[in-house]
């Protein structure tokens, strides 16, 4: 039982209407609350299926609530900047390693997807490509459903590849122009 019938119900319950709140001010209990009475003598399991389908009917009900809600997950989801909420380590580590990585994140992603465009071999293009589905389909699956910072780290995991590609290039690219580059085979 992986509770994504929670995640979809709590994450698109119309308490949020448009903007997505990461953590309701409530705690526990008013996340309880918001399950109807009916449901609560059910299982884990039997609960989980009866939100799913509670859940994916407020999406059906208001589609275009749905998608200003998802967009609104963004800001959560890509976080890296200091919040009021949180202490004094977390921002710092926020900052100091998405904030720092991300610009390098993106110019690897760049320089993997202007390599793959010259490759002639589909296969040598699947390498890169399998790694860019899991990051577009995971992130869209926590910004359909329910988003915090925790989530985004298999990710950010996966994109430390194109960051490394990034610094290593850049750092290859200085080396080479103060002619102190030397080939490793």
């Amino acid at each position: 039982n992986t509770n994504a019938g929670y995640a979809i119900f709590w994450g698109n319950h119309p308490v949020h209407g448009t903007h997505f709140m990461p953590l309701l001010s409530g705690g526990a209990q008013q996340y309880r609350d918001l399950i109807p009475r009916e449901l609560l003598p059910l299982n884990e399991a039997e609960l989980d299926k009866a939100l799913l389908k509670i859940g994916i009917q407020y999406v059906v009900d208001d589609p275009g609530r749905f998608v200003l809600l998802s967009i609104s997950r963004l800001e959560e989801y890509f976080k890296f900047w200091p919040s009021a909420d949180s202490g004094l380590v977390s921002n710092i580590s926020r900052v100091g390693s998405f904030g720092i990585c991300l610009p390098f994140m993106l110019y690897g992603i760049w320089l993997a997807l202007a390599k793959t465009w010259k490759m002639k071999a589909m296969s040598e293009r699947w390498n890169i490509a399998l790694l860019l589905i899991f990051v577009v389909i995971y992130t869209s699956i926590h910004l359909f459903s329910w988003t915090l910072i925790r989530y985004r780290l298999p990710v950010d995991a996966v994109l430390l590849v194109f960051a490394a590609l990034g610094i290593t290039t850049l750092l290859e690219r200085k080396q080479l122009a103060k002619g102190n580059f030397t080939a490793h085979v």
